[in-house]
């Protein structure tokens, strides 16, 4: 097993691996310990930061090359950090925690979570970007990587980034996924899912494709209630079923596929009511590719099926009834509620440790109920707004190019 904590580079890693070793009673297991480079700019290029902030500049590539530096450096030691919104007068205090998964017939196999936090995000001091990434399939862990720094190039780079963000957002998936269909990286059967937070101001767009989730918490009188960012994108989901069949997708459970079950019932309860074998999509003369998800980037095969990028996106108003938003890969959801979760945040002050109870939780329940565990990452963002007074949760859901605009209140 192998943990990335607080001392990890936040972001996209650009430096070499340290090897170190973990011991306990019965085995010595290779851990990843990462170091920062040393900026090649120095203080020249801090200097250069801080200017154009001063002047907000927009030159994307000047964005775009900021983010290695920004992501090769360390949490402080106590394992969080706060970074102000000057325009919306808050500020955001973070931490991370990402936990390889327990295979035990595959002790060495690698973390396919990823995650990407940038604050600010390209050169504006209200931008910042969260991210996470959850790979699949022989080259998930690849997959991931290479979306994480693809996705927030594409998003600095697009020509709507300042006037549209929800244009921006979606532009940056689909352009993401072009370039990894694109690339050498073998995307036929692997991917990624990705659930992104970008925060401008005190207005946050939620970008959504695959079955990681995104959950605000607000506050009504003496409780603390989890909203749902985003909605995972399966099978369960009458509007995805539909979607995917129209595409030529056998839609079949694991039991059924092998004859176990009646194929021809095409109703399976509940995502929390799941019995471990979740529906999957199949080619229409074939066993595979067996997704239990309807969007990802990635996945080439299953495009042909209705597996697309495009992603679904959610834009809200913070407001100082929410006191922090969480993003996570399927792995804390697949045995916690989007309520657990954000009965668990409130009862820390610092989210470090937040994050630390999470992955424990995930991680307990998971051996509770398999034999193994998944890969398990969350990223916490406390909110520090001050006064009071602002209504309930009202947020606009936007599936850009496929026809459904809505608004929820």
């Amino acid at each position: 097993m192998g943990c990335v904590y607080s001392r990890v580079c936040i972001g996209e890693v650009t430096t070499p691996r340290i090897k170190g070793t973990q011991q306990n009673a019965n085995t010595t297991a290779e851990i990843g310990v990462f170091s920062p480079t040393s900026s090649t700019d120095g203080q020249e290029a801090e200097i250069r930061d801080q200017l154009n902030q001063l002047s907000v500049t927009r030159d994307s590539e000047f964005g775009v090359t900021r983010l290695s530096r920004v992501s090769s450096q360390f949490l402080p030691p106590d394992g969080s950090r706060t970074v102000k919104i000057p325009s919306g007068n808050y500020e955001l205090r973070y931490s991370f925690l990402s936990q390889r998964g327990y295979y035990p017939d595959a002790l060495d196999k690698a973390n396919q979570d990823s995650f990407a936090i940038h604050t600010p995000f390209g050169t504006n001091p209200d931008d910042h970007f969260f991210g996470v990434f959850d790979g699949h399939g022989e080259f998930g862990a690849q997959c991931s990587q290479f979306v994480k720094r693809k996705l927030c190039e594409n998003l600095l780079r697009n020509n709507r980034f300042h006037a549209d963000a929800v244009e921006a957002c979606h532009g940056a998936y689909l352009t993401t996924n072009s370039q990894l269909r694109a690339d050498s990286l073998d995307d036929s059967m692997s991917g990624t899912t990705a659930i992104t937070v970008l925060v401008r101001g005190r207005t946050i767009y939620v970008a959504n494709s695959g079955d990681s989730r995104a959950v605000i918490a607000e506050q009504r009188g003496k409780d603390v209630v989890a909203v749902d960012l985003s909605i995972d994108q399966t099978p369960f989901r009458a509007d995805e079923l539909e979607r995917v069949k129209l595409c030529g997708a056998r839609v079949l459970t694991l039991d059924q596929i092998e004859g176990l079950k009646n194929p021809d019932v095409q109703c399976w309860g509940t995502e929390e009511g799941d019995d471990g074998d979740p529906p999957r999509l199949w080619v229409p003369n074939g066993m595979y590719p067996g997704t239990a998800f309807t969007r990802s980037i990635g996945d080439s095969i299953a495009e042909s099926i209705g597996v697309v990028a495009t992603p679904e996106i959610v834009v809200l108003e913070l407001t100082p009834e929410h006191p922090f938003f969480v993003l996570a890969s399927d792995g804390v959801f697949e045995f916690l509620s989007s309520q657990t979760v954000v009965d668990m945040v409130a009862k820390y002050k610092d989210p470090r440790d937040a994050c630390a109870a999470i992955v424990a939780e995930s991680y307990r329940l998971w051996l509770q109920y398999e034999t193994r565990t998944d890969d398990i990452t969350t990223t916490l963002a406390m909110v520090a707004i001050d006064g009071g007074g602002g209504g309930g949760v009202g947020f606009q859901v936007v599936v850009v190019g496929c026809g459904m605009v809505a608004t929820i209140a």
